[in-house]
């Protein structure tokens, strides 16, 4: 095999070319997601606390799905914050208060089994006073 300078450069590229590979192992995720993955399912839902914002939309998508379907509350305050940011999705108070205040019914119900920490709670305490007073909902 005959290397040739453009040959070259076009691999290095390639190697270089994180954005494509990261794209890529996110297509694969979200393949095994959709069949049923859980792995797959919490790797792209935490894409948000990468901070990436072309990936908050798949993030959005698997958080919504995986909210929908769980008993962590990590993952309703997640939706709520990504709802009430805008992130991923199209900002929407209400819809954010929703998640919050789901959010809170499962710790309620999970008790000193809740993933939440104190800070955490007050965060969707605070949130839920907040968004309330803002739709006129107290």
């Amino acid at each position: 095999m005959k290397l040739t300078w453009s040959g070259i450069k076009n691999e290095y590229r390639r190697l270089l070319d994180f954005s494509g590979r990261r794209s890529a192992r996110y297509a694969a995720w979200e393949k095994l997601a959709e069949q049923g993955n859980e792995e797959a399912r919490y790797r792209l839902l935490m894409l948000y606390s990468e901070k990436q914002k072309e990936f908050y939309p798949l993030a959005f998508k698997w958080t919504l799905r995986v909210a929908k379907e769980s008993a962590n509350c990590a993952v309703l305050l997640q939706a709520a914050q990504m709802l009430e940011a805008g992130h991923g999705t199209v900002q929407d108070d209400s819809q954010a208060l929703v998640w919050f205040e789901r959010a809170l019914s499962l710790h309620i119900l999970q008790g000193k089994n809740s993933s939440l920490s104190a800070e955490r709670l007050n965060y969707i305490q605070e949130h839920i006073q907040s968004l309330r007073a803002k739709l006129g909902r107290e």
